[in-house]
Formats: C-alpha cells, structure tokens, sequence
C-alpha cells in the first residue's frame, strides 16, 4: 500500500507540474476520465468501472445468467401494473423542466446500457394479445441485448458478471466535454482572440444567445438509433457536436446541452475578456473548471432536494448536509467508493420515468402557446405540443427549426407540469419508446425490468436489507400514503402487482422497481429509491477530490466559492438565452410562481382541442410500432450471386464441351485436308464414335462390294471390325442427325454393332450416305433412312461397351452350363430376366474371335466360325457356340478330335485335302505367332502322314486324323486337358530358332525311343512348382465377400493411410467446429449465425490442410527420392496420384460445404443491425447509418471478392480435371491445373480478411509450400534432355511402346526407371516408367499401358491416326533412377517374381541376362528363375515379346521361366479357359505355349512360394545365398515375403534375401 501510496503522489506531483504549463493561476485539471481522482485508489471513478453491489449477487446460476428466471414477464408487469389514465399532473408542481434536468443529470453520472460485445439477446417474449403482437402471431419478441460487462469477470461463483459504466460517476462535466481528452479537443475550436477557450458553434462569431454547436460533420461516434417517427436511418453528422454521445436523443436533453454549451461559452467569454494575457488553453480550461463547479452545485443542492421530497408546502423534506471539511461525513474522504450502485442504475434513479410527459407546451414571452407544424404522414397539420414520441433522435428542428426555436422549447418545459408522481407511466415511454430499426417501439418500464435482471439483482425485500431498510412483511406496508380523502395512495396499483406476481402473502421475490416505484407518494421518491438515490450522490460528494467546495483542492477561493453557490439555473437560462427576468419563474424545477401556467395538463393518445375556439389538437398521436427485415435490400445480389456461381459451373461445362468439340471439329477439318478422298472412291476417311467410355477414333471405311462387306481398318489399315452383309435379310436402317452441324449418321444392321460416323460436314457426309446406299442397291440389301437429334442417336446407340456387357452374360451363362456334372445339364440356366435376351444373342466374327482372344483375320477363327456357324446364317447363337465350348472343355479324345477335323472340314466333304491339312498346321502357328516357310511345313506334313500310314497324295479321314490326334498315345493328353489340371512340364530341349520348334517337338515326339520322355516334365530339374488356384465362393454374396477381402488385402497401405487422413481430416473439422461451438461462445457470432458458424469454420479449416497437402502430392521430386528409401515399404508412393485425386475429392466436398455454410451465415449476418455486426466484425466497421447488407459482405469486402474468385477457381480447376477433359482437351486440363497458383494467393488474401478469425492459413500451408517451391525449384533447375522418339507400336491391350534415342553419357543398369515427359502434354509433367531396353541396347525403350489420363493421352498423341503426318512429339527425360532390382547379378540364384504391372522391371533385366550370357561376360549370377504371375497374359503381349526372345538367345539355359494365369473359371475369362485347353493340347505336340509360343511352362493358379524357394535348395544345394527380387502388388510381394522369412528358418538352407518393388 505504501509503494501505491507513493507512485500515486508522484503522479500528482507531474500532474502540478504540467499545469504550470501556462501563465494563469495554477490549479490541478481534473481528470476527464476519472483516473487519479483518487490517489490512493486510481481507478476508482475512472470510465469503465465496475457497477457496485451494495445487496448480493443474485445471477440464476451465480455466475452470469439472469436472475428472476421465475418472476413474471416483464411486459406483462408493465401494462398490468403501470397503465392508467394519461393526464395527470403533479401533485407537487414539479415541472418538465426538472424532470428532463434530471435526465442529464443521469447522462452525466452513468452509461451502463451499452450493449456488450459480443451481442448477448434478452429478448422479451410479447404475452398473447399484447399491442406488439397485433396479428396475434404468437412469437413476437421484443429485442433487447444484455449490458456490456467487463470480460474478465462471470468466470465463477468467485467472479460473478460485472457491468460497466462507461462514463466517470463523478459531476465532472463529462455531460459537456467528454470523458477524454481526444473527444473535449474535437469539440473545441483553439483559436485566439474572442474565440479563446470556446467550444466549437454553427456559427462562431454569432451572439452566444443565438449560437449552436458545430454540426458533427467528423462524424463522433454518437449514439445514432433510427427516429421511430421516420423508421429510417440517418447519418451522425446531422447531431450537433456534444461531449454527452447521447445528447441528441429528444429536443429537451438537446435544450439542457446547448445550455451549457452556451454557458461555457459566455465563461470562456468573461474570462477572456477580464483576461487578456489568457491562452486558449489556459481560457478553456479555467472556464471548464467553473462551469463543472456550477453544474456541481445546482446538480446536488437545487435540483436533487426538489427531486427526492416535497410536502404540500412545496417545502424541501430532505436538506443535504453542507460540506463541511471538518466533517469527515460530508467531505472529502479517498475510500469512500463513487461507483455507480446497481441498484441505483437499475431502478431507484429511473423513479424519472413517472414524472415524465408525453409532451410540452411551446409558448412566447407572451405566453402564446404556439401551434407547431407537423410533416407526419396520418397526423394533423399542426399541434400545440410537442410530442415526446414522435421528437425521439429528430431534435435540431425543434431547437432551431422555422416554427420553433430553444427559447420558446425552455419557456415550454417551465410552465409544463409533469406527470403525477405515482406508478403511472406515459405510453410514451411505456409503449412507444424509440427501439432499433426492426422494432420501432419498445416499452421502457419492461425493459427497466429486464435490466435489472440481466444485472443479477435480487429481489425488493433482499435489497431493503442491504440499505438497511426492514422487509415488507405484507403487501399493504409497501406505500400507507393516503390521499386527503383518506383513502390509500396506491392500493389499486399493489392489488395488481400481487396478482401478477402471485405472491398472496407478502412482497418477496418481486422485482425492484415496480415494487420501489409503488412505494412513490405524492411528496416524490418511496422510501428505498430515496434511500439509494441520497446514498449514491452522497458517495459522488465525498469521493470527489475536485469537488468545488472541497478547498484543498486550490481550485477556487472563497469569493469563487461564494460566487458559485449564488449560481442558480434560472441565472444560467436568462444569461444564454433571450428568455428575460420575468418570462420564467425564479425556479424552473416548479411550477409555483410561473407568469405562464399551462392552459391544461397535456392527455397522452387524446384528442383533446385548445379550447372551444380553437379545435387544433393539442398533441397528435405517436407514429405506430414498425417493423424491418435487414435481409431487405439483399435478397436480389443473395440469389444472383449464388445464381452466377451456379451459372459458372454450367459455363465451364459449356466451354468444355465446345472445346472438346472444337478440338474434334479441327481433326475433321485436318482430315478432310490431308485425306486423299479421290484416290479411292470406295474408302473414306472419317472419324468413328465407339461410346462415351472409348469416345472417337480415326477410321477408314472401305466398301468391299465382291464380298458384300464394310470394312473398319485404322489410318494404317489394320483392321478393327467388319460388317458382313452377306447374311442380312432384313432391312438396316441409316440414321442421320438434323440438329447441330448435320455431321453425324448411324448405320444400324440387325446382329451388328453400330457404325456411328462423324464426318467433317454435312457435304461430305452427303457423299458417304449416297455411297452407302448405292452400295446397298448393289448388294441387293434394303435399306430405311431416318432423321433424329444428335443426343437421341447416341443415347439409343447399340456401343460395344453395352454389347460387351451382354456378351459377358453369355459368356458367364455359358461357362456355368460348360462345366455342369453331365451333358443334360448343360443347358440354359441363367436369370430369368436374363433368359430371353442372351438366348435371342446372335455373335459376329469380330465379337467371336474377341471371344477367344484371337485376330479377327485369323485362318483359325475364320475356319472355328464357319463350323460352329451351323445355320450359315453369318452369326454364331448362344446354343451354337455353348455346344462347341462343351465339348472343348469336357469332351473326350475322339469328340475333340471331331471337332478340330471338323473345323478344317470347311466344306464338309467328310476328309481333308492334303492343302487342307496343311492349312490347319499353318493356323495352328498363326495362334501362337509362329510362322513357317512352306518346306518346313511340306516337311511336317510328311511326316505326320508318315506317321499314319497315308501317302502324300492320299486324303486325310477322321480315322486317320484321330491316330495321329487321339491315339493312344495322345488320348490321355486330350482327355486330362481340363480346367482341373495343374500345370505340366513341356520340352526341355533347347532349340536355335522358333521356326525349328514346332517340327523337332512333333519329330521328337514321333521318336519311339523318346515317346515316354515327350509329354513329361523335367527329368532332371528338382525344382519344384506348385500351384494353389484361388476358389471363389458360389453364392452371390460369397463373391462380395471374396472380392472385398481380395482388395482389401491388395490395398492394405493405401487403406491404412487414406483411413489416417481422413481421421485427421475428421479430426480438425470435429475441433474447429468444438472451438466456435462452446469454447469460442464468448465471441457471440453461433448465437448470431447459428451452429452453421462452426460448420463453416471447421470446413474451413479442413480445406486449408486439404489443399495444403495437395502440394505434397505434387512435390513429385520429393516423392521419386523418398520412393528409393526404405520408406517405400511402409507408404504407397506410387499411389501419390490417387491420394491427390482423393484429397482433391475431399477438399471439393468441404468447399461446397464452406459455401453453403457461408450462404446461410451471411443470410442470418445479413438480417442484423449493423451495430451488432461492427461489434462481431470490427475489421469492417461500418458507419451506423449504413445498413450492411449481403452485396457488401460478398462483393466489397476482400474476404468476400476473394471467396467469389476462389470459387470460381476451384469450378474451372475442378471442371476441367474431369476424366471427360483430361481424354478430350488435355491441354486445357493442364492449363487450368496451373491456376493452383492464383488458388493459393487468393486463399492467402482470403484468410488475411480477419473477418472471423486470426489467419491460420499460414500453419497448414506453410510447410507444404516451402516443399512444393523447393521441388519445383529442382525441377527447373534440373538439365532436361528432350529426346526425339524413333519408333512407337501401339500394342495389344493399350500398351505403346516407345523407342527413342539414348543421350551421350547415359548409363544406366537394367532394372532402373526414369521420368519422362511429353512436350505436347506439358513439358513440366514427368511421369515415372520403368526401361524395358537393356544397358547394352544402342536406344532406350518403354513400354507404357495406358490405365491413367496421361498415358492414355500419351498414347493418343502417338497414335499415327491422330498425328497426320506430323512428326513424332520429343521427349524430355529426367533419371536414371535406382531400385534394389538392379543388383540381382549379386547373386548366385536369383528368383525375380513379376505381379501385374510389376512385371516391367524384369524386361530390361532378362534381355541384360541373355546378353552378358552371350558375351561372356564373368558375373557372380549363374541362374536366374523368372516367375510370372498375372490374371491374364493379355494385358502383356509385349512381354511375351521379350521372353521369347530372351529363350531363343539363351543358350546357357540361364532363365528358367514359369508363367502363371490366376485369372480362369471364376472370372468366366473365356480367353484364358480357351487358353487352357488349347495350350495343353498344342504344348504336348510341339514342346510350346500354342498362344504365346514360348517354351515357358504355363501354370494356371497362384505359386505355392514356399514349396519353389525349398526345392531351389535342392537344386542348388552348394549355394548360401539366393537373392529375390519381387515387384507387384503389396499381397504377392508380402507372400514372397513371409515365404523367404519362413525357409529361413529351416536348419542349413540358404539365406533368402529379399527385395521388392510394390505396383
């Protein structure tokens, strides 16, 4: 204490010391907000202090919430207790003027309604059939917001709820010059001369009696409700300038405020003048200094007597006590507390509103009451009062307007008696007091209530005590007073309260100020408002260290003092004004000797006349309650807006709809000119739709009139498809499209797929169409030509994608019959919605050789089709085909022989022609690619029939046929070749070229010497190969199962790290959304936008990690190298693409979801007052008179614009991300992608806005960002090679290959990978591929599928169809790059084990094999077992490709490898079940696979991995250490995993180390 003690003499001591900063009479200036009034305590009475509680707190929960929670409505209490009949005067002639004195005495002292920030409702529910609720809605509530309090207060029991009063308790004219010294210095006008010291007027040079203060044209933040009379808002420059922010409220608050304006005016002026060496400063503030002294003395000895009591004596009843500073009472004591008592503010003081009129009288030195002129639309042209209700917040013109000016409004206040000191309030105040904008009129006497129930204040009887009154133990002890009559003052009124409030016993649990106002009598204040009020101005006196009387502080002598206290109200009103001696009484607070009495006491909501002569009303009626939508003016720019952005989207589908068709238009246009159409009138080059999966290719059409076919072939003439119309009987039907640019037709023949052709225009399909059908006259084939839309032809198109879909139904119902017990079960047994359509299907020879994997133009197909063909009708039915497939797969020797002779019996004559048997041979080499010269066949055939016993001139029956096919020898082959077997050996033998294999197998096989070695396997090999076909169940939801488990094992990582973000993703949703839910509660905006806030902002939160880790995804520099650490084991990085595209996903969902949400919280932002939303949002603050509406949040605001831009964005980068964009304008996709920049600047600026929130952006995007720019940075910097590519084949099953030049200095070993992009698809994109060339190979090659949008519109790109004649795009390479693949040369034995895709690795490496096998180079590797595991070898042609190869250049007999099919009988893949009975068949005879032609041995089921690794050793016992190396899917590597870990755990077998590459 003594340390306080002292710093706050020293702050006084600096205090003295600046006031000599000027020449005058040294003096302290008293603080203008309240600091340092009290040296030992410094904040008390200082602005923002705490409201005192002399009762307890008496909060619902003792903390914060409001008390009362039981007591009645306060609504209700008002009408039913503080109605009554209007007009009744004061019983001890109080005037006006007092009454509305007493309101700026209030202004001076307290301001605690302010509402707090956030806003807090304590609404008052309107009862039924109230006034407010005239429709009878039935939720009406009137608005009310909870006072403003300190925050760090309403913690606990401890710490319950302080409110504040903004303002100094003490009389220090605060009222005049505001509570700080920036507000005092705006209102001043520092200048010199006569204007020193003055406060800033209208006019300054005008008579101070005819001056006003300056208008607030730098618009001081002044209270600035809406005037009920207009219900519109005003701007604050209309006010005049005021240190009270209140003062401009009604016309008589106003008056009391150019009062003293004027009074410190005419001090300044009198100083000045008696001081000419006087600054401005030092006039200013010695006027400021008397003229608080004289508010000070007027305030506490006139005005505050005549205010607690008068008897009928109009005698004072309480004298205040002098100050006397011997008296330690009633002077100056620093712990004696000013602050402004809750109670005090919540009730006693607001004992005024009884006493207020509904209006005053306007009169004339004369005492001509004035008539005044109203512009009230339903009101009177003129009146003889002033209304109250109708004057709220519009008071300049009644001060200083054309029909009335300050003096007649003063003269007016001195001769109105106010009303009836009682429980009566005026519906002025108890109805139709001024509110906000959407609830023009509000009852004060309610909302005086309600106050003191969001202060927490008990209850009457509680708050007696704590004054130290006695609680009313009855009803009746609240007021005895008794009229002259005798009858009691207020019975009626207590009869009510009771009723109301229920209580039948006594007083308790009532609120304070009904209760305290019903204790008033006609002498004025009851009992314990006089108690509070005389407590509370007592304390303001003794607490005031510049109190005027307390001497010690040197701020006036005795004269001054003498002087001061001879200073009366009357004195100031007739020195400022042109009001004279004798035209107001002696004292204006009552009505007692007034020259001008009123003519009568003004009647609120009457029509009362003047008088009998003059029929003007007296007072007019208030403006009725008004409502107000804040949403109105918003609802245009609120739909438009997210109209436009709707708009937007369907824009960017547009544009990406004409772009892709300007794209494919130009390829017309390039086709048309570079198309030689005049070299061959029977071809024409168009553009081919196949459906909206595989959308267009570029095609030649050749009519082949000889043989009545259409033949479908590529820019290169490999043939894709043919129409047959040698077998059609019914009419085909051309459909030509008549919208658009009339480019597209149909040719629909019955059995056949649709040929649907765009052509380059109309003209040009013109020319086509007259082809076709002359065409079709020639071939005797009739036609229908028919006109539809663009979209009905392509909708009602049959594609090959729907045809597949059917053929897979037949295949499907076919295997089932295919494998049944017995051959009577081998019918048709599908669903029976299912049974007429597959029954009714009719296969072309396209759709049959697909079937069987095979080429359309292949002599085998062709001669397979015309056999089963059986009614030549050019089709093949399901029964037809099923019948062939049933004996394929479980005839016996001699019906599959049938078959196979049949098939090469084209012509049915019962044998074969030698020609025909030699054909048979070729097309059996045609199957597995093999080719032999015509004496190499002579030579086979020779020897087959040799074997047979037939010459070379003899023709070949079915007898003969079945000893060389189905001997004895064979029989058991053919009848084992089953989908049940295993897989079996083939020939060892190694020969020198594929062309000697199949003749040395068959004669090997003819030697009677070797025929028990011919069909076995390796005799001498100990390796051992098992295989563990994979069952699946029968049931359909077996399948389900199945299939779920299957991929939850082949995605395990990828499930584990998707399941990880989208927990965390979850995570920060689920705790921003907490955050704004309960924890940010305080900030108010959830009890403002509802819990649509904490959505918004938790999605906000997800969208910043979201496209924050977008840029991880697309660090791919950083993913390559972390991709060759031993992280690849635990993280999918290969996967990066579909994570990106996943986050991408989940970004978008919570970008709606953001959106919308911001929709709904700028719906309900923009349905309240602006105020409230300056106080949530103080970055954009708004002046009061604007109403904010949805436009200015969405499109002024920088948060607003950038989220409209961001939208946008993310439309066109999403939009063109489509797989629809990526296949049709992949260029535009790469252009918009690259927007991503301007994403993240805006989203930056966005956050930077502050509307809701400190940004956060820069946590979640800070790191990313930096990895992004630091692997762009190495990308740029990286030295790219662009490549010119030599060769590129478009494989089988989507693969191209390319060949392009190997760079000077390149080295690399086989095994390794590079990155790779396409200058035509962005030079920036690299994508990383295995190189399927070998180290010592002069070019590099890849061999891509194309699965993704980039390599399917690589392949597009290289598709010679579509590059016309250009040359091929360059390359840019980036690499090589390292795997643990590369050093299988380490090892002794070596195991490579290929899954799927993973296979690509092992090409380079064998092909590297064979050649240091060749060269003879010396390496650690003696042999190397390659495993090849694949659903089918379909997708991999090009492989086989490369094993061929590598078997024919192994003369070491290095490589050992084994093929394993696991897709077969459950996935119904006719293909591979062909494959199986075929290849058994075909291995038997000529020592190869009849469909790859490698000598490989074919397994079909997954490799029992255990079993092969123990039998290596077996086969290599000397070795101590095999290498694996497996790359493929996770479930494979891990099998070969746990199979290595497991061997290695048997006593003396080798160590097994594993390496592997997931795909």
């Amino acid at each position: 204490m003594g340390i306080i003690t002292v710093l706050c003499s020293t702050f006084a001591v600096l205090l003295l010391i600046v006031s000599k900063a000027f020449s005058g009479k040294e003096f302290e200036l008293s603080p203008q907000d309240g600091w340092y009034n009290n040296l030992i305590h410094p904040d008390w009475g200082a602005i923002d202090g705490h409201l005192l509680r002399r009762s307890r707190v008496a909060f619902s929960d003792g903390v914060y919430e409001p008390s009362g929670k039981d007591r009645p409505n306060p609504l209700t209490i008002s009408k039913e207790v503080h109605d009554g009949p209007a007009g009744l005067g004061s019983l001890r002639n109080r005037t006006a003027f007092l009454v509305y004195f007493g309101q700026q005495v209030v202004e001076e002292i307290l301001d605690a309604q302010r509402p707090g920030c956030p806003r807090e409702f304590f609404n008052i529910p309107v009862p039924p059939g109230h006034d407010y609720d005239p429709e009878r809605k039935g939720n009406i509530e009137l608005p009310l917001h909870r006072t403003r309090f300190d925050q760090r207060t309403g913690m606990s029991p401890n710490n319950p709820r302080q409110q504040l009063n903004e303002i100094t308790p003490y009389i220090d004219g605060g009222l005049f010059y505001g509570t700080s010294k920036a507000w005092t210095d705006s209102l001043r006008e520092f200048k010199d001369g006569p204007l020193r010291g003055r406060l800033a007027a209208l006019n300054p040079y005008a008579d101070i009696k005819d001056s006003f203060p300056a208008r607030n044209t730098i618009r001081l933040p002044m209270a600035n409700p809406p005037p009920p009379r207009e219900h519109v808002l005003k701007p604050v420059d209309r006010f005049w300038r005021l240190g009270n922010p209140r003062g401009n409220e009604n016309p008589f608050l106003l008056a009391f405020g150019v009062l003293w304006f004027r009074w410190h005016n005419y001090m300044a002026n009198e100083i000045a003048t008696n001081n000419p060496s006087y600054t401005d400063e030092e006039v200013f503030n010695e006027a400021r200094k008397f003229v608080i002294a004289h508010h000070q003395k007027i305030v506490m000895y006139d005005w505050l007597p005549t205010w607690l009591g008068l008897n009928s004596t109009l005698q004072k009843i309480f004298e205040i006590p002098r100050y006397d500073l011997t008296d330690p009472k009633n002077s100056y004591d620093p712990n004696v507390h000013p602050g402004i008592a809750a109670e005090f503010q919540s009730a006693a003081m607001r004992f005024g509103h009884t006493l207020v009129t509904p209006g005053t009288w306007i009169r004339d030195k004369k005492c001509d009451f004035k008539k005044l002129q109203l512009n009230i639309p339903g009101s009177p042209s003129s009146v003889h009062a002033l209304r109250t209700c109708n004057s709220y917040w519009n008071p300049q013109e009644f001060l200083a307007g054309p029909t009335a000016n300050i003096d007649e409004l003063l003269m007016g206040l001195t001769s109105t008696l106010s009303e009836r000191e009682d429980h009566i309030v005026v519906p002025d105040l108890r109805k139709h007091l001024f509110g906000p904008l959407e609830f023009s009129r509000r009852d004060l006497i309610a909302i005086n209530i309600q106050r003191a129930r969001d202060h927490g204040l008990p209850d009457y009887n509680t708050i007696r005590e704590a004054y130290g009154l006695p609680r009313r133990q009855t009803w009746e002890e609240i007021n005895n007073a008794t009229y002259e009559n005798g009858t009691l003052y207020m019975e009626g009124p207590i009869n009510n309260l009771r009723r109301v409030y229920g209580n039948a016993s006594k007083p308790d649990n009532v609120d304070l100020f009904p209760a305290g106002l019903l204790e008033t009598t006609p002498n004025g204040v009851g009992e314990t408002f006089r108690a509070i009020i005389l407590d509370q101005f007592l304390r303001i006196r003794q607490s005031d260290r510049f109190w005027f009387e307390n001497t010690k502080n040197g701020l006036f002598t005795q004269d001054e003092l003498e002087q001061i206290r001879n200073v009366t109200i009357y004195g100031i009103v007739t020195k400022v004004t042109h009001i004279g001696p004798d035209d107001i009484q002696r004292n204006p607070f009552l009505l007692t000797d007034s020259p001008c009495p009123q003519p009568k006491q003004l009647v609120a909501d009457g029509y009362e006349t003047f008088n009998g002569t003059d029929t003007t009303l007296v007072i007019e009626q208030c403006t009725p309650l008004k409502y107000y939508d804040y949403f109105s003016g918003s609802e245009v720019s609120f739909a438009l807006t997210f109209f436009f952005l709707g708009f937007c989207i369907a824009i960017a589908f547009g544009v990406l709809f004409l772009l892709a068709k300007y794209g494919q238009k130009r390829k017309l246009q390039v086709m048309g000119q570079n198309a030689p159409i005049n070299v061959d009138p029977d071809t024409f080059l168009t553009t081919e739709w196949t459906g909206p999966k595989d959308g267009d290719r570029n095609i030649r059409v050749k009519f082949d009139l000889p043989r009545k076919k259409i033949h479908i072939t590529d820019r290169i003439k490999r043939p894709l498809r043919m129409i047959d119309l040698r077998q059609t009987t019914g009419n085909v039907h051309i459909l030509l499209s008549n919208d658009k640019q009339r480019r597209l037709m149909s040719f629909r023949v019955p059995g056949e797929i649709d040929l649907i052709l765009r052509f380059e225009d109309e003209i040009y399909r013109g020319e086509f169409v007259l082809k076709l059908e002359t065409f079709l006259q020639n071939i005797m084939v009739s036609c229908e030509k028919e006109m539809f839309p663009d979209s009905k032809i392509l909708k009602d198109a049959e594609t090959k994608e729907n045809r597949k879909k059917l053929l897979d139904k037949v295949f499907r119902a076919i295997c089932l019959q295919a494998f049944r017990a017995s051959n009577d079960e081998a019918k048709l047994h599908v669903e029976s919605k299912l049974a007429n359509e597959v029954s009714r299907i009719q296969m072309t020879r396209t759709e049959f050789a697909d079937a069987l994997g095979l080429k359309t133009n292949s002599i085998f197909v062709r001669n397979m089709f015309l056999m089963v063909d059986k009614d030549k009708n050019g089709f093949v039915s399901f029964q037809e085909f099923m019948d062939m497939f049933v004996i394929l797969a479980r005839g016996n020797a001699a019906e599959k022989a049938k078959l196979l002779f049949n098939m090469n019996d084209v012509r049915g004559r019962g044998y074969l022609a030698k020609a025909d048997f030699g054909k048979m041979i070729k097309s059996m080499l045609d199957l597995s690619d093999g080719s032999l010269k015509d004496d190499q066949v002579n030579q086979l055939i020779n020897a087959l029939y040799s074997r047979a016993g037939l010459r070379s001139t003899d023709n070949m029956n079915f007898e003969t046929f079945k000893q060389i096919f189905a001997s004895d020898e064979y029989e058991q082959i053919f009848e084992t070749a089953s989908l049940k077997l295993g897989g079996q050996a083939n020939l060892e033998k190694s020969f020198r070229s594929r062309r000697q294999t199949f003749i040395d197998g068959f004669t090997r096989g003819t030697d009677k010497d070797n025929l028990p070695q011919a069909p076995l396997a390796r005799s001498k090999s100990q390796v051992a190969i098992r295989t563990n076909p994979r069952v699946q169940p029968n049931t359909k939801w077996g399948k389900r199962k199945f299939a779920c488990f299957h991929w939850v094992e082949n995605n395990r990582r990828q499930i584990f790290w998707v399941t990880l973000y989208i927990l965390i993703t979850i995570g920060i949703f689920v705790e921003r959304a907490h955050y704004y839910s309960f924890e940010r509660e305080d900030y108010g905006l959830r009890r403002i936008a509802g819990y649509g806030v904490t959505v918004t902002r938790g999605a906000a939160s997800v969208m910043m990690w979201t496209y924050s880790t977008l840029l991880v995804t697309m660090s791919k520099n950083t993913i390559t190298f972390l991709r060759e650490t031993f992280l690849h084991r635990f993280i999918p990085f290969d996967s990066a693409y579909a994570m990106h595209k996943l986050i991408a996903i989940v970004a978008l969902l919570f970008t709606v979801v953001h959106c919308f949400g911001h929709g709904i919280n700028f719906y309900h932002i923009s349905t309240h007052a602006n105020v409230d939303m300056n106080c949530q949002f103080p970055e954009y603050f708004r002046a009061t008179d604007a109403l904010i509406n949805f436009h200015y949040w969405a499109w002024q605001t920088i948060t607003g614009i950038t989220g409209i831009v961001l939208v946008l964005l993310v439309i066109i980068m999403y939009v063109f991300a489509l797989p629809y964009a990526r296949r049709h304008v992949f260029g535009a996709f790469w252009v918009t992608h690259t927007l991503y920049v301007l994403l993240y600047a805006f989203m930056i600026l966005h956050g930077s806005g502050r509307l809701v929130q400190e940004p956060l952006t820069h946590y979640y995007l800070l790191g990313p960002l930096i990895l992004f720019i630091l692997d762009k940075v190495v990308s740029i910097s990286r030295r790219k090679i662009p490549i010119q590519v030599t060769k590129v084949e478009l494989l089988p099953s989507d693969v191209t290959s390319l060949t392009f030049k190997r760079p000077l200095n390149f080295d690399y070993k086989s095994g390794q990978w590079v990155r790779i992009s396409c200058q035509n698809l962005g030079e920036h994109e690299y994508h990383p591929f295995t190189l399927t060339s070998a180290p010592h190979e002069e070019n590099l090659s890849l061999h891509i599928r194309a699965l993704g949008p980039w390599t399917m519109n690589l392949r597009k790109t290289y598709d010679i169809n579509n590059r016309e004649d250009k040359p091929l795009p360059m390359l840019n390479m980036d690499g090589p790059f390292g795997e643990g693949h590369q050093d299988w040369y380490r090892f002794q034995v070596s195991v490579l084990v290929g899954g799927g895709i993973g296979v690509t690795p092992f090409a380079s490496i064998l092909k590297d094999i064979v050649h240091k096998s060749k060269m003879g180079t010396k390496f650690p590797c003696e042999k190397v077992y390659f495993l090849w595991v694949t659903k089918t070898q379909r997708q991999f042609e090009w492989m086989t490709d490369i094993v061929r190869e590598v078997e024919s250049s192994d003369h070491r007999n290095m490589v050992s490898t084994h093929i394993f099919i696991t897709q077969f009988q459950q996935k119904y893949d006719l293909r591979t079940t062909m494959l199986y009975i075929c290849e058994r068949h075909f291995q038997k005879i000529a020592g190869r696979s009849l469909f790859t032609g490698l000598k490989a041995v074919t397994h079909f089921g997954r490799p029992e991995f255990v079993d092969f690794l123990r039998s290596l050793h077996d086969e290599h016992p000397d070795v101590n250490q095999i290498g694996v190396f497996s790359c493929g899917p996770p479930p494979m590597t891990l099998a070969v995993e746990r199979a290595c870990s497991k061997v290695k755990q048997l006593k003396n077998f080798p160590s097994y180390q594993h390496h592997f590459e997931n795909f």
